[in-house]
C-alpha cells in the first residue's frame, strides 16, 4: 500500500475505543470552575485520566459553578449550557463543600490516592483552606498541583481579576489585532483561557514524565496574561530591536507578501499566501503576468515586504481575484502551485467529510444528552488516540460512584453528609438538573 493508505490504516479512528488510554490509572481532582482550568481536566479526561470533577456546591446549594448559567444566547440544549457541555468531557462530577471540615477531610482521603489536582481559584484562596501544594504535599510527596490563574501565583498583580477578554488586552494581544488607524479587536472564542488550559495540560504531561523517573511532585503555576506572548511569534524581539509598538496589520501577514484575504467574483472569500521567490513566480503565471518576477519592487521576499511594495502587490493580486470566482482561484492554486484556501464558514467546517473521517468533527451518543458533536483532539496518536465519551452532567451526579468506590463510604454516611450539607446534589433550576426525559434512578452509575 502507499504512504496515505498506510498512515490512514495506522490510524484508523474507527478503531479508537478499542486502543488503550495514554493516561490510563492516572487520577485528577479537578477543583476548576468556569472556562479556564475546566478545559485542562478535559483534555486529561480525553487521553484516559480518570478526572473527578470536584464542583463547589454554589448559592444556594446545588446550582453549582457559574459556567452552568453561560450559554450561547441563552439557547440552553436539553436545559443544559453548552459550555458545560463543551469544556467538562469524561469527568465524574462531585459537588463537596470545601468549607466543611468533613468535606475539606473527604477532598484529602481523595489526594492520598490521587495523582494530580487542578485548580483556578484567585491565589491563596486555596491556601486559606489550607488545600494549597504547600499543605497537599504533606498529604502525598509525589502529587502535581496545577495552579491556572490570571497573573500567577506572586508578584503585584496576583489578585487582579482576569477573564480572557482582559487576558487579551494586558498581554498586549488585543493591540496587534485588528486594522491600523481603528479600534483593536478582541479575538473569539475565548483564546486566553483555552490555551492557557493547553499549556497546563502540557506541563502536567512533562510533569507526570519526570514524576515517573524521579518519583517526586511538583507545583506548577501558568498564568493567562503570560501564555499569550508565546503564541504571539518574535513581538518581544520585535520591540526591543524597534523601540516602538508593534502596528496592526489587519489580515495581512507581516512576514510575506501577498498574504491576504481577497473578495472573488461570485461574493466568496479566498486567502492567498506566498512566501518564496518560486512560489511567487507561479502565482505570477497563474494572474499572467510574467513582467512582475522580473519587477525588482517584488523580485525578493524582503522586496514584496517593503509597504508601498506590498500595498502595491496586495492591490495588484486584489483585483486579479476579484474578476476570477472561488472555483477557477482554487483550480489556477492547484494548476500551478501556490497557496490558496476559501474562507470557509462554520457550517462548512461541520459538514467536511475530511474532518469527520479524521474524527476531528467529533460525532458520538452521549449516554445522557444522545446525539452530541464536538471537535475531537487535532493530535492523532497511533496506539494511544484521544477520544470523547461523555460530556459534562448534574450538580453532584455522580457522588455516590465516587464516595464509595474510592473512599468505600456506606450508604447511610452518605445520606449524612447530604443531610449535614457536605455533599450537594442539583437544584431544580435550568443547567443544573438532569433533562427532563432521563431516567437516571435507572443509571447504575448514578446509584452506585
Amino acid at each position: 500500500m502507499n504512504y496515505f493508505e498506510w498512515t490512514e490504516k495506522l490510524f484508523e479512528a474507527e478503531k479508537t475505543f478499542e486502543k488503550p488510554e495514554a493516561l490510563e490509572n492516572i487520577r485528577v481532582l479537578d477543583l476548576t470552575v468556569v472556562l479556564f482550568g475546566p478545559e485542562a481536566g478535559s483534555l486529561l479526561a480525553e487521553f484516559g485520566a480518570e478526572v473527578i470533577r470536584i464542583e463547589p456546591p454554589g448559592e444556594p446549594p446545588g446550582m453549582g459553578d457559574f459556567v452552568r448559567s453561560v450559554d450561547i444566547w441563552a439557547k440552553f440544549w436539553k436545559e443544559t449550557s453548552q459550555a458545560l457541555m463543551t469544556y467538562q468531557r469524561n469527568k465524574y462530577f462531585t459537588s463537596i463543600n470545601l468549607r466543611h471540615p468533613k468535606g475539606k477531610n473527604l477532598l484529602l482521603k481523595l489526594v492520598k490516592k490521587s495523582d494530580v489536582v487542578l485548580e483556578n481559584f484567585v491565589p491563596g484562596t486555596m491556601d486559606k483552606l489550607g488545600l494549597s501544594y504547600r499543605y497537599l504535599k504533606e498529604v502525598n510527596p509525589k502529587l502535581i498541583y496545577l495552579s491556572l490563574s490570571g497573573y500567577g501565583q506572586w508578584g503585584e498583580r496576583w489578585n487582579w481579576p482576569s477573564f480572557d477578554a482582559s487576558g487579551q488586552a494586558m498581554s498586549g494581544a488585543s493591540a496587534v489585532s485588528g486594522y491600523e488607524g481603528r479600534v483593536p479587536l478582541k479575538l473569539p472564542f475565548y483564546p486566553g483561557d483555552l490555551i492557557a488550559a493547553t499549556a497546563g495540560f502540557m506541563c502536567t504531561l512533562a510533569a507526570l514524565y519526570y514524576r515517573g523517573k524521579t518519583g517526586k511532585g511538583q507545583y506548577i503555576d501558568v498564568a493567562q496574561v503570560e501564555t499569550f506572548p508565546r503564541i504571539m511569534g518574535s513581538i518581544f524581539s520585535y520591540v526591543h530591536l524597534k523601540g516602538k509598538d508593534k502596528p496592526r496589520m489587519g489580515n495581512r501577514d507581516p512576514s510575506i507578501a501577498p498574504a491576504n484575504m481577497y473578495k472573488t467574483s461570485d461574493g466568496k472569500l479566498i486567502v492567498i499566501s506566498v512566501l518564496t521567490s518560486e512560489e511567487f513566480r507561479r502565482l505570477c503565471k497563474a494572474m499572467e503576468k510574467p513582467n512582475l518576477i522580473e519587477d525588482e519592487r517584488f523580485a525578493t521576499t524582503s522586496a514584496r515586504l517593503k509597504k508601498e511594495n506590498a500595498d502595491e502587490i496586495d492591490r495588484i493580486v486584489a483585483e486579479w481575484v476579484s474578476k476570477k470566482s472561488l472555483d477557477d482561484l482554487m483550480e489556477l492554486a492547484k494548476r500551478y502551485g501556490f497557496s490558496a484556501s476559501p474562507v470557509r464558514n462554520s457550517l462548512e467546517v461541520y459538514e467536511d467529510e475530511h474532518l469527520r473521517a479524521r474524527k476531528s468533527v467529533w460525532l458520538y451518543d452521549d449516554p445522557m444528552y444522545g446525539e452530541m458533536v464536538a471537535t475531537g483532539s487535532p493530535a492523532k496518536l497511533s496506539k494511544t488516540p484521544g477520544r470523547i465519551k461523555w460530556v459534562g452532567c448534574p450538580v453532584g451526579y455522580h457522588n455516590r460512584y465516587i464516595l464509595k468506590r474510592f473512599l468505600g463510604l456506606s450508604e447511610e454516611e452518605i445520606k449524612e453528609l447530604i443531610k449535614e450539607g457536605v455533599v450537594v446534589y442539583w437544584a431544580d433550576f435550568l443547567g443544573r438538573r438532569p433533562p427532563k426525559d432521563l431516567n437516571y434512578e435507572k443509571d447504575p452509575i448514578y446509584n452506585w
